[in-house]
């Protein structure tokens, strides 16, 4: 197991090359080990629907029940589920088994502590125990209990919070991308008696067949949009392989920025505060509030509302935090059931509210391949470049945005995957295309040319 899989907000890699199935009976012990010095004697765990799952989890147990732990199991099953069913059994830690929005290759650790995530400098901490191969021994056997009904609790907690969400009848389609979510919004369409959503690709599936789990990267909705663009009066909802995030396709716009959906919902809670992530874009003044922006990761957004007495935050990939009527996880469905409430309140269709939105020239959040060791060093040089021109304004709170007379510019590296993240805003589609070609030009030096024409488009 390569230390560089230990990324900032949970271990990640491909299984069979960064990560061997039996490397996670290590890193349990390493992370209850870890635990141990906090106290931990139940661990809770869920896993999403890939192939390997099964095989972690079974190494996950053999480590639990020799360090005598006692394992709650959840079953296949949503992120925000397993930490929603943290607040109903007596457990102190949780694990996720799940790659999120990766391809099916991959597979990993979400890792929770006293219903807080594991992340950061903490993650190292288990990464030094586990390359020490620590082992835990108890002096008793750890105990399985399955709590898979958990997962029916979860939805009846949102059929009640929305029971008046009933009488939504907007036809919507619902792309689950075979990940974690399908179950659940079957489970959620029966029991509020919907007659006019539908769910595409439901059933889950590990390898993905139709796309990849991500539908904040719009060649994995295309379906979604036809589906749209073919039947009047309806949206399109996507979620992500755990189900922690949402997004919104309508028939004029596409796919509908997670910044505007940000907004939107900030309005709707007449919010005073917002919390955004660094590549949010000036959509947000929109909503009349004040807007802080934080690094990106859910870490540094829930920590910067917590400061700031934020109701709502959010990134740019589709996390939405909502404090009030909510404890604050980010829950791609929950999220939904708040879109579908200001459509209901409003009495007005999804193209029409986004309308009332200003137009922007954005770009998506383009990622751009790059090695784990090479990323933070191209970031921190193009920093040191821009520093010396008086043009551009600088902020290097995650990676460097680079402020101008016509938008700006940001290229930072990405927590989760071995890429650059890199996005622009400008005043006009023009200007929009002059920023993209000067990303390329900053970026020549360390990528290949053919790759940045390809990603930056």
């Amino acid at each position: 197991m390569q230390k560089q899989i230990f990324r900032q907000y949970d271990i990640r890699g491909r299984i069979g090359t960064d990560i061997a199935i039996d490397d996670f009976y290590h890193v349990t012990h390493a992370i209850l080990a870890y635990c141990q010095t906090r106290g931990c004697t139940a661990v809770l765990v869920g896993m999403d629907g890939r192939t390997h799952g099964p095989a972690i989890f079974d190494h996950i147990a053999q480590a639990c029940k020799f360090a005598g732990v006692d394992l709650y199991f959840l079953g296949v099953c949503s992120t925000p589920i397993t930490v929603f069913a943290q607040y109903h059994v007596p457990v102190q830690a949780a694990f996720m088994i799940t790659a999120s929005h990766n391809p099916a290759e991959y597979n990993g650790l979400k890792i929770y502590y006293d219903t807080c995530a594991i992340e950061g400098e903490k993650l190292q901490e288990i990464y030094e125990l586990f390359a020490r191969k620590v082992i835990m021994q108890g002096h008793k056997q750890g105990q399985l209990f399955d709590v898979a009904y958990l997962v029916d609790a979860y939805v009846e907690s949102l059929a009640t919070e929305f029971s008046h969400l009933q009488k939504f009848n907007t036809p919507v389609y619902i792309d689950c991308g075979n990940g974690t979510g399908g179950p659940i919004v079957r489970r959620l369409i029966d029991r509020m008696g919907w007659q006019n959503i539908q769910i595409l690709y439901e059933a889950v599936d590990g390898t993905y067949p139709a796309h990849v789990a991500d539908p904040t990267d719009i060649e994995n909705v295309q379906e979604l949009i036809a589906c749209v663009q073919n039947n009047q009066n309806s949206f399109g909802i996507g979620l992500d392989g755990d189900c922690d995030r949402v997004a919104v396709i309508c028939k004029s716009r596409s796919l509908i920025s997670a910044d505007q959906l940000l907004t939107l919902f900030a309005q709707s809670m007449k919010a005073s505060i917002i919390v955004a992530d660094i590549k949010s874009s000036s959509v947000l003044q929109a909503a009349d509030a004040q807007v802080i922006l934080a690094k990106t990761g859910c870490a540094y957004i829930k920590a910067a509302m917590l400061e700031h007495q934020a109701l709502i935050g959010g990134e740019l990939s589709g996390h939405f935090f909502f404090k009030d009527r909510h404890i604050g996880y980010d829950d791609g469905i929950y999220a939904m059931l708040r879109f579908f409430e200001i459509l209901m309140m409003r009495q007005i269709s999804c193209d029409d509210l986004i309308a009332t939105l200003p137009e922007s020239f954005v770009s998506k959040d383009m990622r751009i391949p790059c090695h784990d060791a090479l990323k933070f060093q191209i970031v921190h040089a193009i920093a040191s470049q821009l520093s010396h021109d008086q043009q551009f304004k600088l902020t290097l709170i995650d990676g460097v945005r680079f402020e101008y007379h016509d938008g700006w510019s940001l290229i930072r590296a990405s927590n989760t995957q071995p890429a650059l993240s890199v996005c622009c805003q400008a005043t006009s589609a023009q200007n929009l295309k002059s920023s993209k070609n000067f990303l390329k030009t900053l970026l020549e030096p360390y990528i290949d040319t053919h790759i940045l024409e390809q990603y930056i488009l």
